[in-house]
């Protein structure tokens, strides 16, 4: 979590706390993946305990997968892991679990909201403003009631938006996962690269593509869903990013494309690439270099205060007078994060760009009947020059 931004933000906004209460949110504020419903209490005072209300029968991601790096985790709801009367033999983790069970045995709570309710008057929070992430809790959610009965003084403000401008600007461990992340999706591409042969499926390249990926130690989930992995041959390469691997066997002079990529620690990764099998035609290399030079235009300027529209038409006219005339495009990058897209788009609106985002830039072309081409690079916003997360390529691979 970015603490320095979210406390000035906070005091800016004259909060005591924050409390997450998406799974994205929460993961952001604690570096715990929650199992079920999960809040997060962040006080602005950096002196005061954090803490996570999680189920009982999530023990095992906060003892042994994805530890908060706080201390003050307490549970609720019913689940039963038995635990020796004695620690003695018992590793770390399961003595972490076995604690856990005996926190919760001593009042077995059913309710997160209490349990949160209960936190905030231990830590003084009964008079002033907190701020409630709403994304994650209806409007007849029992946090609201209970608020308003046992806390009258306290003013919930909600905080979705909040935490959204948070994460804009990306911690030195953002950026590292997110490089990690890239690193894994790179050496998928170029497994599965050199296991093309004439006729291979999409189906049998994507599993060469996932293979790599929970090798290296990645994971093969993205904001996609169920459109995984985002690869496709030929013509069907025009689906934009969407269009699941296919029975279709690769020919001479198809295009190769990939469009997403892995996982590392709850950060994805987003970048593109192209590749033609065996030979590339003259629209192909021509339209190729034009939305090469158009994407490679927006990562030069990707510097502190430029403006986010400068960049989009700056992109979108290279791409024209590089060699396609009739080139349309909504945006041309979006920020990165934990859910992918995070602010802001880098299209007409005016928007600054500042230090530390994280930025995917990319020009694709979409023509059905022919097919679908676009480089994506993943880039950090720097004063001097921008930082690539990727390695950029600089000619058109032909492979096979």
């Amino acid at each position: 979590m970015n603490r320095d931004r979210a406390e000035r933000l906070m005091d800016e906004n004259d909060l005591l706390a924050l409390v997450a209460s998406s799974p994205a949110n929460v993961f952001y504020s604690t570096d715990c993946s929650p199992y079920g419903d999960s809040l997060a209490l962040i006080p602005c005072n950096r002196g005061t305990e954090p803490l996570m209300v999680t189920s009982i029968a999530g023990t095992t991601p906060v003892a042994l997968m994805s530890p908060p790096w706080f201390r003050d985790v307490r549970y609720y709801g019913e689940f039963y892991t038995e635990a020796p009367q004695t620690m003695d033999g018992l590793s770390p983790e399961e003595r972490a679990v076995a604690e856990a069970m005996r926190q919760w045995e001593q009042s077995k709570p059913g309710d997160p909201s209490q349990v949160l309710i209960g936190a905030l008057v231990e830590r003084g929070f009964t008079n002033g403003r907190v701020g409630i992430d709403e994304s994650n809790l209806r409007p007849d959610h029992p946090l609201w009631s209970i608020i308003k009965k046992r806390l009258p003084s306290v003013v919930p403000v909600p905080a979705k938006a909040l935490f959204t401008e948070i994460r804009m600007v990306k911690t030195g461990e953002e950026i590292s996962r997110i490089k990690a992340a890239t690193r894994i999706t790179e050496k998928a591409w170029e497994a599965s690269l050199d296991s093309i042969h004439r006729g291979i499926t999409e189906r049998e390249f994507a599993d060469v593509w996932q293979t790599t990926i929970i090798r290296e130690g990645g994971q093969s989930k993205s904001y996609l869903g169920a459109y995984w992995p985002p690869v496709a041959f030929g013509r069907r390469t025009a689906f934009s990013d969407i269009a699941q691997p296919s029975g279709y066997r690769l020919q001479p002079g198809d295009i190769i494309r990939f469009d997403g990529g892995a996982t590392y620690m709850g950060y994805p990764c987003d970048m593109a690439r192209v590749a033609s099998y065996m030979e590339a035609g003259d629209k192909l290399k021509k339209y190729w270099r034009a939305i090469h030079a158009g994407e490679q235009k927006a990562v030069q300027m990707a510097k502190p205060g430029e403006d986010a529209s400068r960049i989009f038409y700056a992109a979108v006219d290279t791409v024209q007078r590089e060699g396609i005339a009739h080139y349309r495009r909504h945006h041309t990058g979006h920020g990165w994060g934990i859910e992918g897209y995070d602010p802001p788009t880098v299209g007409p609106k005016s928007v600054k760009l500042m230090q530390d985002m994280v930025l995917c830039f990319e020009t694709p072309y979409y023509e059905l009947g022919w097919g679908g081409i676009l480089h994506e690079d993943v880039v950090v916003v720097k004063h001097g020059s921008p930082r690539l997360l990727s390695s950029p390529e600089d000619a058109l691979r032909v492979v096979g």
